[in-house]
């Protein structure tokens, strides 16, 4: 039962950001002089796979990340995420992680549209 009640109050918590956190940043645009920012770009997945990234501007790093599916949900045949990392455009796992990386599998036969986001700081801040 207790892991019931945490599930729940996951779900719950989720549903409170993605109603109050991701729709109130959608009206709020990226700000350069803004502490934390957010980065959302349109992908479309092909039938199979899709491998992508969000970039963070110039001299912020990844903090956060994700996506939001705006295909047709199909129980059937569902379209998963597989990756949702931090990750960086260099190549070099040393440097600063300032994109976000997502591994995409659609078992559809068409193309499902996704926002991907990547939310950004300061370097070192």
């Amino acid at each position: 039962m207790r892991g019931f009640g945490l599930v729940v109050a996951g779900v719950l918590a989720g549903a409170a950001l993605v109603g109050g956190g991701v729709a109130l940043a959608d009206g709020l645009p990226w700000r350069g002089d803004a502490e934390i920012g957010y980065v959302k770009e349109r992908r479309l997945i092909p039938a199979g796979y899709l491998s992508t990234n969000v970039v963070c501007p110039e001299g912020r790093q990844a903090v956060g990340g994700g996506y939001a599916h705006l295909g047709e949900h199909d129980r059937e045949s569902p379209v998963i995420a597989e990756v949702s990392a931090p990750s960086n455009t260099s190549g070099d796992p040393g440097k600063v992680n300032n994109a976000w990386s997502l591994f995409f599998m659609n078992d559809k036969e068409d193309p499902t549209p996704v926002d991907v986001y990547v939310i950004c700081a300061p370097i070192g801040g």
